[in-house]
C-alpha cells in the first residue's frame, strides 16, 4: 500500500472519528448531558487527535446563523458607584472554554476580580479587561477606583439589563449604545430620570407563495430604566417562526409571544414566519391578546402563481403612513388586530387563462425643427403584479392622469426614473410629455 494511499485512510478514519466523538462528546461540568452521549471506550484514545482544532462543542447555536455559536450567556449587571470608586457583580453562565469582557476599559481598570470568590488575573484582549472562564456557572466580582466619577464607562456589550446606583441613588434608566458605553454623568443634564414608557408599532407583509411568508417589523420607542418586557404576541395562528432579528436580547416562543429586554432608545426587532397550508382566513387565535390593536400589513402577490384578493379589512394610502420605506411599493392595509381578514384564491394557475398585458397607443408631434418630440400615450389594461409605471430613459413626462384624474409625477427612489404610483388594478391612464428624436422609439 502507498503513501497516498495510507493518508487517504487515515483522513477517512479520522472524519469517522470526528464525526463519532462530536455525537458522543463529554459535557462539561455544571452542563446536564443524556448518558447515552458519554464517549465509548473504543474511541476515547482518539478524542483529542479527532478534537484537535474543534471548538465550542457545547456552545448553542442560533438557528439564524449556525456559525456563531454562543460561548456564554451573561444575567444582569450590578453596579454601585461613587466619587471614589464602586463595585459591580455579573453572573455568566459558560458553555465553552472561553474569554469574557468586563465594565472598564484602559482608563478605568477593574480591581480585585474575583470569579466565584477567587481572585483572578484580569487580562487585555481587544484594548478591554478580559477573563478566560470555563464551563459553567460563574459569578464575577470587582471593584472600581479613581478621584471623580467618570463620565462614561465602558460595559459588556452583550448586557442586557443593567442595573445601577449612583452615589447609593438607583438610576432609573442608564443610558449605553450598542457598543456598551454607558454614560454616567452628562454636562448640562437635569438629573431627572425618565419614567417607564414603551410603544410599540407593528408593521408586516405577507408574501404569496409555497410556503406562504410574513414579515413583520417591531418598532419600540423606550424610555426609563433597562428591563425586561413582554411585547404580547405577534404571529397569527398557524404561522411557524422562522428567524428573528435584533440588536436587543429577544425571546420567542412557540406561540408567538415576544420578551425582549429594553432599555431606553428606538430599537426594532424584525421576525419571520411561514405557513405550508393556505391561510384563508387571518387572524390570532381565540385567547390571544396581540401586541397592538391595529397593524398595518402589505401583500405582495406572485400572479404566476395564482390570483388572490384581500378582503375584510380596508386599503390605506401608504404614503398618509410610517410604513418601512422597503415595503412602501406594495398595496397596504388597515388591520384591525382583534378581528380577522381573508385572502380570497379568484384564480389558481394562469395557463391560458392568464390576464392580456398593457395596451399602449401612442401619438407623436415632431417639432419644427426636427430635433423634439411631443407624445402622449395612453395605457389601459389589467394590472398584476407590478403598482409603479416609470417612464422610458430620455422620456421627460409632464402632466398624467388616471382615469381622468390628475396625478402625482414622482421620481423612483432606486432608478430615479420619473413615474407615478398605481392605485388600482384596472388601469387607464393618459401621459403627455417630451423626448428627444432618436431612431429607435420606447414602448
Amino acid at each position: 500500500m502507498n503513501s497516498v494511499h495510507l493518508r487517504k485512510v487515515s483522513t477517512i478514519f479520522g472524519l469517522m472519528a470526528l464525526h463519532l466523538v462530536s455525537s458522543f462528546a463529554a459535557p462539561p461540568a455544571q452542563i446536564e448531558q443524556p448518558a447515552a452521549r458519554a464517549l465509548p471506550e473504543a474511541l476515547k484514545p482518539w478524542r483529542s487527535w479527532a478534537l484537535w482544532n474543534e471548538t465550542d462543542l457545547q456552545s448553542p447555536r442560533p438557528f439564524n446563523d449556525p456559525e456563531k455559536p454562543l460561548s456564554f450567556w451573561p444575567s444582569a449587571l450590578t453596579m454601585d458607584l461613587g466619587e471614589t470608586g464602586g463595585t459591580f457583580q455579573l453572573g455568566v453562565t459558560v458553555f465553552d472554554e472561553t474569554w469574557v469582557s468586563l465594565p472598564g476599559g484602559p482608563e478605568h481598570w477593574p480591581l480585585q476580580v474575583q470569579v466565584n470568590g477567587i481572585l483572578q488575573p484580569v487580562m487585555e484582549r481587544n484594548g478591554l479587561p478580559s477573563l478566560k472562564l470555563p464551563p459553567g456557572m460563574q459569578r464575577i466580582t470587582g471593584k472600581f477606583q479613581w478621584s471623580s466619577v467618570p463620565q462614561s464607562l465602558l460595559i459588556p456589550k452583550e448586557v442586557g439589563i443593567l442595573a445601577l446606583s449612583l452615589d447609593g441613588k438607583p438610576v432609573q434608566s442608564p443610558t449605553w449604545n450598542e457598543e456598551g458605553l454607558l454614560w454616567l454623568r452628562r454636562d448640562g443634564s437635569s438629573g431627572q430620570a425618565d419614567k417607564d414608557f414603551l410603544s410599540i408599532k407593528v408593521y408586516g407583509v405577507l408574501e404569496d407563495g409555497i410556503p406562504l411568508w410574513l414579515k413583520t417589523q417591531i418598532e419600540l420607542m423606550v424610555s426609563g430604566k433597562s428591563r425586561e418586557e413582554d411585547i404580547g404576541y405577534v404571529l397569527p395562528e398557524g404561522w411557524r417562526l422562522s428567524g428573528v432579528r435584533s440588536s436587543l436580547p429577544v425571546a420567542v416562543d412557540d406561540s408567538g409571544n415576544v420578551r425582549a429586554q429594553v432599555r431606553a432608545g428606538k430599537w426594532t426587532i424584525e421576525i419571520d414566519a411561514f405557513r405550508l397550508e393556505d391561510v384563508p382566513d387571518f387572524r390570532f387565535a381565540p385567547g390571544i391578546k396581540p401586541a397592538v390593536s391595529s397593524e398595518l400589513i402589505a401583500f405582495r402577490s406572485k400572479p404566476d402563481f395564482r390570483m388572490v384578493d384581500i378582503s375584510g379589512i380596508p386599503a390605506v394610502d401608504v404614503s398618509q403612513t410610517t410604513f418601512p420605506e422597503q415595503w412602501r411599493s406594495l398595496p397596504v392595509f388597515y388591520w384591525d388586530t382583534a378581528e380577522g381578514f381573508q385572502v380570497v384564491e379568484r384564480m389558481r394557475g394562469m395557463g391560458t387563462q392568464k390576464p392580456a398585458g398593457l395596451k399602449i397607443s401612442r401619438e407623436f408631434w415632431l417639432d419644427e425643427d426636427g430635433k423634439g418630440i411631443t407624445f402622449r400615450d395612453r395605457i389601459s389594461g389589467q394590472m398584476q403584479q407590478i403598482w409603479r409605471l416609470d417612464a422610458a430613459p430620455g422620456q421627460e413626462p409632464g402632466a398624467v392622469r388616471s382615469h381622468g384624474q390628475g396625478q402625482l409625477i414622482t421620481r423612483n427612489p432606486e432608478t430615479g426614473a420619473p413615474g407615478v404610483e398605481i392605485r388600482s388594478r384596472n388601469l387607464d391612464l393618459e401621459a403627455t410629455g417630451r423626448m428627444e428624436v432618436t431612431k429607435q422609439l420606447s414602448a
